[in-house]
């Protein structure tokens, strides 16, 4: 009787394990319009959302971390790899988080010889932080300047990283060696500031990426990527920094040099064209990003404003899009 006991109890624990608490737990949780975070001097450029732990992940230009967002604004730290100088842009893909590793010369990890010279994607375990494995892009390319930026998914997992100094698009597949996708001078820096930036993966197999300092954007088809080309569109668009596919005709992307701005594109003709549909004013100072939850879209403010400014703050702010 007592085995027997035991057996039942031993299965109704199993039986209450299997149901999926969290997900109900999730559910319940709210949606906030404003989330004031906190983290030390972190200063993130980047975000991705978890769905799996329904979490927001970000960077940080200082410190070369990636960091999970708790539901109060607070931080904990999921990756603290030392090759990280300051961790761009990030995505959540197949149980793993990407980090793309670049250096301004204001981490706390930048020397002389890693500012201007490091483009890099580190990969981890999105549940426990431990490293995947590290790509050094750079190295594919060692004569040019280098700043690795922003990081797109396609739907087999490879990986698409911009960099915004030597004119580059590397492709990191899940399995097999990295490549230059594309290195076009289009690409390049116009004058001051950054050349390729924000980039996403468009399921029409074509990538749509940002170019900041040339005030335009550019789509590359995958199977022909030297046949890349700016998208024509109908006003000026600014200098675009972040940007987030909304649906197959609906780009999102973040101005924040001519004007702290969130602008809603649509094409009709598969993004040869494009069309201004919205331009929304935005609170708070130098956006970089945004990411999409299971709460909408969230942007990104990581007060970068005042860290080139010379003074360091634990403050970052996300904020949700309504259009």
């Amino acid at each position: 009787m007592r085995r027997r006991g035991l057996r039942s109890v031993v299965l109704a624990l199993i039986a209450v394990a299997a149901v999926p608490v969290s997900a109900s737990a999730t559910e319940n949780r709210p949606c906030p319009d404003f989330v004031l975070g906190n983290g030390p001097t972190l200063h993130p450029e980047g975000i991705a959302y978890d769905g799996r732990r329904d979490r927001f992940l970000v960077g940080s230009v200082t410190h070369g971390t990636v960091s999970a967002v708790q539901p109060d604004g607070s931080t904990r730290t999921l990756v603290n790899d030392p090759r990280l100088i300051t961790t761009m842009g990030l995505a959540v893909d197949r149980g793993k988080v990407l980090a793309v590793n670049g250096d301004i010369g204001i981490g706390d990890r930048s020397t002389p010889e890693t500012i201007g010279k490091t483009a890099g994607l580190g990969i981890y375990d999105a549940h426990s932080g431990k490293q995947i494995k590290y790509v050094d892009l750079a190295a594919l390319d060692p004569q040019r300047p280098h700043f690795g930026n922003d990081v797109a998914v396609a739907a087999d997992g490879t990986a698409y990283v911009t960099d915004s100094r030597s004119g580059a698009i590397y492709r990191v597949p899940p399995y097999g060696l990295p490549s230059i996708l594309i290195r076009d001078d289009r690409l390049m820096p116009a004058g001051s500031g950054n050349g390729a930036n924000g980039i996403v993966w468009h399921p029409g197999g074509f990538l749509l990426v940002a170019h900041s300092s040339g005030r335009s954007l550019w789509r590359i088809p995958l199977r022909a990527p030297a046949n890349l080309a700016q998208v024509t569109v109908n006003e000026p668009i600014g200098a675009l920094d972040g940007l987030l596919l909304t649906g197959t005709t609906t780009l999102d992307g973040i101005d924040n040099t001519s004007a702290n701005r969130v602008l809603r594109l649509h094409s009709t003709d598969g993004w040869h064209t494009a069309t201004v549909k919205s331009s929304l004013p935005w609170p708070d100072p130098a956006p970089t990003t945004m990411a999409r939850s299971r709460c909408g879209t969230y942007v990104l403010t990581g007060r970068l404003d005042q860290l080139l400014s010379g003074t360091r703050t634990d403050e970052f702010r996300l904020r949700a899009l309504r259009f």
